[in-house]
């Protein structure tokens, strides 16, 4: 029996792929799929705090370590005070952009992260995390397309499918770039039109292959709110001049060329 061997182009193709699933992985943030609530809070709490660490550092006096440590109290507290669960109670995420994001009275929950370029959502079923979604500051782009937006992306996380239409029944007609790899699903979608940014998801395979099964309390209005993943896993769940956007977008970069550094 012959073995097939592995030919320069094809080890070199595996390594590019391999790279491009590391990268796509690494955007989480050291985060795993499967983390609790609390587990995502004290995490972004230590970050903060070791931000304003530094900055109390290189106080000159107690009337301004004082400040300092005031206003990291206020937004650690900001961040607790940003988990929501979704227990029936309408908010403005229903008629919002994240509308289709989550279900009511299933066991879901959401926390959001501010941060100087974008603001990121994650979002927990079952007390355990399965999606984050960033919602990229405007000024990041500085007037990139989409088109661009998504070249920056596939350069660094691979080759994606670019779709265009209705990502939820009867919603707006827009495009996106998707990726499926083992660990990670992806996708950027393009919001500009009525939202004013683009947006990158990241979701667990696993779990998006078993919503169906998770949510059993099924929504009253004809399915206008399904998630987004509910329409792939409805289909087929198996079918596979802005040079540094892609250092932006990932947070490599957290501000865009020209500014002043964040302060933390």
């Amino acid at each position: 029996m012959m073995l097939a061997m592995s030919t320069p182009a094809s080890a070199e193709a595996q390594k590019k792929a391999k790279a491009h699933s590391t990268a796509l992985e690494a955007a989480m943030d050291k985060i795993q799929w499967g983390s609790t609530p609390e587990q995502v809070f004290k995490y972004f709490k230590k970050k903060i705090e070791e931000g304003y660490q530094r900055r109390i550092g290189k106080a000159t006096d107690a009337i301004e370590e004082d400040y300092l440590r005031e206003q990291m109290r206020d937004e650690i507290g900001k961040l607790r005070n940003s988990y929501f669960e979704f227990n029936g109670r309408e908010t403005g995420h229903d008629s919002g952009f994240l509308k289709g994001e989550f279900t009511h009275n299933n066991g879901e929950s959401m926390m959001r992260i501010r941060s100087k370029n974008a603001d990121d959502y994650f979002f927990f079923i079952n007390n355990k995390l399965w999606k984050r979604y960033r919602a990229f500051h405007a000024e990041v782009f500085e007037g990139a397309s989409f088109e661009q937006f998504g070249d920056a992306l596939q350069a660094r996380y691979g080759k994606a499918t670019v779709k265009r239409g209705q990502l939820t029944p009867g919603g707006d007609e827009t495009q996106w770039y998707s990726w499926k790899q083992r660990r990670v699903w992806a996708r950027a979608v393009d919001h500009t039109k009525f939202y004013g940014f683009y947006c990158l998801s990241l979701e667990d395979p696993k779990t998006v292959r078993q919503l169906a099964k998770l949510r059993t309390h099924k929504p009253s209005d004809n399915g206008n709110d399904k998630s987004i993943v509910d329409l792939v896993v409805g289909k087929d769940a198996d079918d596979d001049m802005h040079a540094d956007i892609a250092d932006r977008i990932s947070g490599e970069i957290r501000n865009k060329p020209g500014s002043k550094p964040e302060a933390h």
